[in-house]
């Protein structure tokens, strides 16, 4: 069994009522960057931890616990090393990294396809605009279709419908210009059951329509594409966390698709049974004064505890 958290954390921003990277407490909350994502998790778990570790004996199974660098960033150098390059395995694994107030069992999460789109013009004085190819002006049309792009499924019981985010768009250099680039980025969150080659095979579609109807070049660039991931409802992991959680909280958490990209992707496509599960407040991860409940943080513990003791011993 294994369990991974991650150290790293996204930069601390403004307004903080403190220093961010000291944390300190107030009406039971524990506060500061990572606070709640994740290193409160990892700190209930190193509690967990050592009582495993002084119960050793009782347990037949292997506990791994996990700090891993890189989450932020896609975990290349993180938990994805630690699979491809260190050879960690395990059987099933708990990620406490989806927040939810330990009231949500993440047992699929959906594909995430980011894009960057070039849309190529001719440059030219901006007095005189017919003498060049406006790349901004056509890439708006482009993404106005895109934005209405058609998903072959568009309906899960676990999850949202699919979407599309347009991220960032950068182009032209000054007022006076007629600009020859422009760049927009895309996120594209799809379901399981879809695929990434069918969604670019119509994106390219819509392309090579907007190129005839407006004389205009586009380019696609995949920046990267992380497949839908599922596991069994009924898997043991579901039934212990619920187990458990009702035993210490007298709440059952739910199955539920998250729209959002943990490291159980990574476990999964590993062959290892992986579910999000654990404390803290959606709103909380990357916001000014990040916080997270201790007794939360306590309870956690317990929870864990009592699902490493039963599938363990």
């Amino acid at each position: 069994m294994l369990v991974a958290c991650h150290l790293d954390v996204v930069p601390a921003g403004d307004d903080w009522k403190r220093n961010p990277f000291e944390a300190w407490i107030e009406n039971g909350r524990i506060y500061g960057r990572g606070a709640s994502d994740n290193k409160g998790q990892m700190a209930s778990m190193l509690a967990v931890a050592r009582f495993l570790k002084e119960h050793e004996p009782k347990l037949k199974g292997r506990f791994i616990l996990a700090g891993v660098a890189d989450e932020e960033l896609g975990s290349a150098l993180g938990l994805e090393y630690l699979l491809n390059e260190c050879g960690i395995k395990a059987d099933y694994a708990i990620i406490p990294d989806v927040a939810h107030n330990m009231k949500l069992i993440d047992v699929t999460e959906k594909g995430a396809l980011f894009l960057e789109i070039t849309s190529h013009g001719k440059q030219a004085h901006g007095s005189r605009p017919e003498t060049g190819i406006n790349a901004i002006w056509n890439m708006i049309p482009l993404l106005e279709r895109m934005k209405q792009l058609k998903f072959s499924k568009v309906s899960h019981p676990l999850h949202t419908p699919p979407t599309v985010n347009l991220g960032s768009i950068h182009g032209g250099t000054a007022p006076n210009i007629v600009p020859a680039l422009c760049k927009a980025q895309l996120d594209i969150r799809y379901l399981p059951d879809d695929s990434a080659d069918n969604i670019i095979k119509d994106l390219k579609n819509i392309i090579k329509e907007a190129e005839t109807q407006y004389k205009a070049k586009f380019d696609l660039r995949i920046i990267s594409n992380q497949v839908p991931t599922a596991v069994p409802i009924n898997n043991p992991l579901v039934e212990l966390i619920s187990k458990h959680t009702l035993s210490v909280l007298g709440t059952k958490p739910q199955p539920k698709g998250m729209s959002g990209a943990t490291v159980t992707k990574q476990l999964i496509q590993k062959g290892i049974t992986a579910v999000g599960f654990g404390p803290g407040d959606e709103a909380e991860a990357h916001a000014t004064n990040e916080s997270i409940s201790m007794k939360e943080l306590m309870d956690f513990a317990q929870i864990m505890t009592l699902i490493a003791l039963d599938m363990l011993s």
